[in-house]
């Protein structure tokens, strides 16, 4: 049972809209509104998709499937006549894969950042960071979308701890009770929000071809792990994305 200062505290959190910042395990019964990741195992190991109204992430190396479960995520949402947003922090979206994962471009709102190239300066780096996460709260704020993707994958450590400690907080605020589900995209954990989920990918490569001139890549086998603030999902989905030959 809760103390009554754990009650008060819990009040005074309400009473300034900032409830949505605590992780109540009443709240991992009550998933609320789900979005579909479009990927079956992924989906059932989420217990329906992602859940709108909270920052969810996913991690993992390079060829690890962050873009396949983004594109994934985005095609179905657009099959649903939802519009969706994608901030592409350093421009490396390449808008046709997307259309051959498929996702209906016309509902997506790209927003580009420049292409520098990385490491690079890191104030270059950490400015361009900082206004890819404005661009998505003011996606957030305008309102009218259901999916919104922040991709950082390749911005370096560093340039997440130069942020303001109350950045990641303050996305999670402004998505809370929204239908929208806010989806962080980078190398490694980033900021998900209390009731968010993170989905951790990896991959192992499949070869084919007798010989050197012949070898190449058939496909890749993905393995994800999802974890979330109450509790570690035990089960591991997976899936193989098969490569072009």
């Amino acid at each position: 049972m809760a103390s009554s200062a754990l009650n008060r505290l819990e009040t005074l959190l309400a009473a300034r809209k900032l409830d949505g910042t605590l992780a109540r395990p009443d709240a991992a019964r009550m998933p609320g509104p789900l979005a579909p990741t479009g990927i079956a195992s992924l989906d059932e190991t989420l217990q329906g998709g992602w859940r709108r109204g909270d920052v969810s992430e996913v991690i993992g190396g390079p060829s690890s499937g962050r873009t396949g479960v983004v594109a994934a995520t985005l095609a179905a949402a657009t099959a649903r006549g939802e519009l969706v947003a994608l901030v592409d922090t350093f421009d490396r979206l390449d808008p046709a894969t997307l259309a051959g994962a498929g996702v209906n471009l016309a509902h997506v709102l790209w927003v580009r950042g420049p292409a520098i190239s990385l490491p690079g300066r890191p104030p270059m780096v950490a400015d361009t960071l900082h206004r890819a996460i404005r661009a998505f709260d003011l996606i957030l704020r305008a309102g009218g979308f259901g999916v919104i993707v922040l991709d950082a994958v390749g911005a370096p450590a560093r340039a997440f701890q130069d942020l303001a400690p109350a950045t990641w907080l303050r996305l999670a605020h402004g998505l809370s009770n929204q239908p929208v589900v806010g989806l962080l995209v980078g190398d490694r954990p980033i900021g998900r929000s209390a009731r968010g989920i993170t989905v951790r990918l990896t991959s192992t490569r499949r070869w084919v071809g007798d010989s050197p001139q012949s070898r190449r890549l058939a496909s890749l086998d993905i393995r994800a792990e999802c974890e979330q603030a109450q509790r570690s999902v035990q089960t591991k989905p997976a899936w193989t994305l098969r490569a072009a030959v």
